[in-house]
């Protein structure tokens, strides 16, 4: 026997070995479905003598026994679609989302507003008053002092500022600016020639203190410096000494109006200043005393 036919025999085997199971216990552990499937009797009228009452539920646990069945086996095919295994879902990592980090907004630039110009009104200069003066000096030019008694020289052209000398009567001066309106008076700057610069007043209304017109060369009450042509203004003689001072030897005596330059000077000696003096002809030299007590003795020539 081949090994085909023994294979065959032994199915045959099993399988009339279970149907005998299934006849003699059809249902197996499912006995509570035997009722459902139990071959129906033949009907018969009540008064038959085989007639057995049958319970009108038998007929109702037929039928729900049969809808059981069926949602048994069909409701998890509709459910499900069918028994194949469902696959696993596989779950994927999630995603990262990038999260944009937000931008702060940025004011929006505005250019600024370009100011309206305001309209400025022009001052108009008030016109130089011109200043009248009776007797104009000229700039860069020599001036006599002709008031009586002389000018005093301040560092500003007003009566309130500082005094610097005194210039006095018939002293030249150099014109060096003006003419400055101030205090009721007309002022000038000028140079004295002895290292003395200010301003002086020239007049007031109709009176002219300074003269445009220098002339010959005059007697000037001040004290003389090297270089200065003087006169002697003294009423009578001047002694002349060797050397300064009372006690020294005299040398000659000059008298009034006689002329000399200064050569040296000054000394102060006994009481007094002196200076050295020479005559033109050079032939008188020697030291004599300038004055005392307000008296001019020796007075420079302008």
């Amino acid at each position: 026997m081949g090994k085909g036919s023994k294979t065959k025999g032994l199915f045959r085997h099993c399988t009339e070995h279970a149907c005998k199971r299934w006849r003699d216990r059809p249902f197996g552990r499912c006995a509570w479905l035997a009722p459902l499937f139990a071959p129906r009797r033949p009907y018969v009228s009540p008064g038959h003598p085989d007639a057995v009452s049958e319970h009108p539920s038998s007929t109702r646990n037929l039928s729900l026994g049969l809808l059981a069945i069926t949602l048994t086996w069909v409701g998890p095919i509709l459910a499900c679609g069918s028994f194949q295994p469902r696959p696993t879902p596989t779950r994927e990592p999630p995603t990262a989302v990038a999260v944009e980090t937000p931008i702060p907004e940025q004011p929006t630039p505005t250019s600024p507003s370009t100011p309206v110009p305001i309209p400025t009104e022009t001052p108009i200069p008030l016109p130089t008053p011109t200043i009248v003066v009776r007797n104009p000096l000229t700039i860069g030019e020599q001036a006599r002092i002709t008031v009586i008694g002389g000018l005093n020289m301040r560092e500003q052209p007003t009566v309130r500022s500082d005094n610097i000398t005194l210039v006095a009567q018939d002293k030249r001066i150099l014109v060096l600016e003006g003419p400055v309106s101030a205090d009721g008076y007309i002022w000038w700057k000028v140079d004295d020639s002895q290292g003395n610069v200010g301003w002086v007043a020239g007049g007031q209304g109709d009176a002219s203190w300074i003269s445009s017109q220098v002339g010959v060369a005059r007697p000037v009450d001040r004290s003389p410096i090297v270089g200065d042509r003087v006169v002697v203004s003294l009423n009578g003689e001047l002694t002349v000494r060797a050397l300064p001072g009372i006690g020294s030897a005299v040398v000659a005596r000059a008298t009034t109006n006689d002329t000399f330059t200064v050569v040296a000077g000054p000394q102060a000696a006994d009481g007094y200043f002196w200076y050295q003096i020479r005559s033109d002809d050079g032939q008188l030299e020697g030291w004599a005393a300038d004055g005392r007590e307000g008296e001019r003795w020796l007075s420079p020539l302008e």
